[in-house]
């Protein structure tokens, strides 16, 4: 119960005082700069080459890993072995993931470090507003730490049963099994070499280690990947929420009799400044976040039109898998994991794009709604409304080249094309 208790505490931040004057970006979410380093990006000294280090190594470990890949898919296809081709094929387009993420991330290393700089901004900011701005703020960040430990813990525990799907068994083989058993020792993926045994000594103990190494590289990068884009999308949602806000609040405390005034009279100017502030706010935030999606496009176009591209075709090819396993009377459960979170990684992008696209056309409805006709006071305001209402208009998307919308109807179409691809597979194997 001890343990269970500690980790709710840890899970809510029960222990985190949310009232402190000095919270900021990296005392509230302590993971983020932690988990982007390995990505080649540091924060105290920027241009070291140290940081090209890891992602230079994995980039050309992948790389060799991919030639093998394709060795193991010419020869599955020429000995008619089309469960074996697609499983390899399925590795080699999870693994071509990689290399593009450390691309994209190293050469947009100012977009990157711009958008912490903007998140930071946004913490110290808020955080010094009155109670409604702050506690709304805080707890959509409270949500974005939960889902970087659900996510992670997910992510690591798949790769976890991953690695016990091969070490049970050869722990089995090591200390019970018999000579007589003619058992073969397990490797996380199926590999195959040109005259030779790859699970003869030591090709297995190499082989071993190095699906152990890429096990742990994928989650490093597509598992931290994907938490990155899940917490600036969500953080860029609670900035126009925070605006809609804003607008429900922006005639409050006003008096609306200094309307009949001279525009130079004391109490008029003072409001006209108390508006212009507000707007100002409201301006700043809405243009924030068209900024962040700026840069986010520029480090996450390249790696989600990969996405876009090429997960139809391992969503099929994950599906064809489970598929001849269950006409064999087996249930692959590895695979079907793997859907799972192949399909979940794709969605969730597409959704939380579907809800920001929803919540920008929100921002011009919530100015709509502002109470600008039962008012005189709009008067004052009406050219600064109708900007942001025409502002509001202009759709929050991802752009990139040949990069679609990132909304629900691009992941139903991602879906379909995979079912069509899954068909037509069946058929010709057929």
């Amino acid at each position: 119960m001890g343990i269970f208790k500690g980790f709710k505490r840890f899970f809510f931040k029960e222990n985190f005082e949310f009232s402190r004057p000095d919270v900021d970006l990296d005392n509230f979410h302590p993971q983020l700069r932690r988990l982007i380093i390995p990505l080649g990006i540091f924060f105290n000294n920027q241009d070291s080459f140290i940081r090209f280090l890891n992602p230079v190594l994995n980039s050309t470990m992948v790389l060799i890993a991919v030639v093998m890949e394709v060795i193991f898919v010419t020869h599955g296809i020429k000995t008619v072995d089309y469960s074996f081709s697609t499983e390899c094929f399925c590795y080699l387009v999870m693994l071509l993931y990689v290399p593009v993420l450390y691309f994209s991330v190293l050469v947009n290393k100012d977009s990157m470090l711009e958008i912490l700089d903007q998140m930071e901004g946004d913490f110290k900011f808020i955080c010094n507003l009155d109670d409604k701005h702050r506690d709304h703020f805080l707890k959509r960040q409270l949500l974005i730490w939960q889902f970087c430990l659900i996510w992670m813990a997910t992510i690591s525990t798949v790769a976890c049963l991953i690695g016990l799907r091969t070490l049970i068994p050869l722990t089995y083989q090591t200390l019970i099994s018999t000579h007589d058993e003619h058992t073969i020792r397990p490797l996380l993926f199926p590999v195959w070499l040109p005259e030779d045994d790859p699970y003869r000594t030591p090709n297995y103990e190499i082989f071993l280690f190095f699906q152990m190494y890429f096990l742990w590289m994928f989650v490093q990068s597509f598992g931290v990947n994907v938490y990155i884009q899940f917490h600036m999308l969500i953080h860029n949602y609670t900035i126009l929420e925070l605006v809609i806000i804003d607008f429900e609040m922006i005639f409050e405390d006003l008096d609306k009799n200094v309307v009949y005034l001279s525009r130079y009279h004391p109490r008029r100017v003072l409001t006209q400044r108390i508006f212009n502030k507000r707007i100002q706010r409201i301006v700043a935030w809405h243009d924030s976040v068209f900024t962040s999606f700026d840069n986010l496009s520029s480090i996450q176009g390249p790696v989600i039109c990969y996405q876009v591209l090429f997960s139809p075709i391992a969503v099929c090819l994950m599906m064809f898998q489970i598929a001849d396993k269950l006409e064999g009377g087996k249930i692959d459960i590895y695979f079907a994991v793997l859907l799972s979170v192949s399909t979940f990684q794709l969605w969730m992008p597409c959704y939380l794009g579907s809800l920001l696209r929803n919540k920008g056309f929100n921002v011009g409805v919530a100015c709509w709604n502002s109470g600008w006709n039962t008012t005189p006071l709009a008067r004052m305001i009406r050219n600064d409304i109708s900007i942001v209402m025409s502002r509001a208009q202009q759709p929050l998307s991802m752009k990139f080249f040949c990069l679609p919308d990132l909304t629900l109807e691009t992941f139903s179409s991602i879906m379909s094309s995979a079912y069509s691809y899954f068909n037509m597979i069946r058929q010709s194997n057929n």
